[in-house]
């Protein structure tokens, strides 16, 4: 299992769409992509304008699949402005998960 971590920040007066954006996404993902097998959003309770994704796929192909897949791309581009700097990623072999 392959797993991303993504820390995203909104820009001021951007934190709701960048939420329904991110709803969006995930919505997309749970109806078209087989291989992710989660895909979760969190806001911080003590930054309303952090956010944070937990993403798992079944293998590396998957997670590779979802970030080159021309809606995902095309995501990016749509949303790019509600974002306040760039994007913090980290990509892992999953050890233990319950």
């Amino acid at each position: 299992m392959i797993t991303l971590n993504a820390i995203l920040k909104a820009k001021p007066g951007c934190a709701e769409q960048l939420a329904q954006a991110l709803a969006e996404i995930g919505e997309y993902v749970s109806r078209n992509e087989p291989g992710t097998v989660g895909f979760f959003v969190g806001r911080d309770t003590e930054d309303p304008l952090q956010f944070n994704t937990y993403e798992r796929f079944v293998d590396r192909q998957a997670m590779d699949a979802h970030n080159e897949s021309a809606y995902r791309v095309e995501w990016g581009d749509k949303y790019a402005a509600l974002f306040d700097g760039s994007v913090t990623r980290y990509i892992c072999e999953e050890v233990f998960s319950k």
